[in-house]
């Protein structure tokens, strides 16, 4: 009976450690979403087109990742992706609609190359 447990908490401690060496340090639509919809609720003034830029510089500068292996990337990668997406990618974001999609794939695809070359 106690080996099934062991089995079974293996098995569990190996599907979590899984989770988090499959990360990377990505820039997350949900993370860029999210920060908009915040922004919007706690901006609704003149400062609200401040929200792509904050929420942009929060995500590509994420601290949640409980991995910090995963942080492949040096603060000059991000400075360079962080400047390429302010011009390239949030030109049409708004906290109403905030394309994350578009951005993410912009972020992850286009600056990404453009900085690591």
């Amino acid at each position: 009976m106690e080996g099934k447990n062991v089995k079974v908490i293996s098995l569990m401690v190996i599907v979590m450690f899984g989770m988090f060496v499959g990360r990377s340090s990505a820039f997350s639509k949900d993370c860029f979403v999210g920060c908009m919809v915040l922004c919007a609720v706690t901006h609704p003034n003149r400062q609200m087109f401040l929200c792509p830029f904050t929420c942009l510089k929060k995500c590509i500068f994420r601290s949640d990742d409980p991995d910090p292996s995963n942080k492949i990337e040096s603060p000059g990668d991000r400075y360079c992706k962080l400047g390429c997406a302010t011009v390239n990618c949030i030109s049409k974001s708004t906290p109403q609609n905030p394309l994350g999609d578009q951005v993410q794939h912009c972020v992850n695809s286009y600056c990404t190359k453009k900085c690591t070359n």
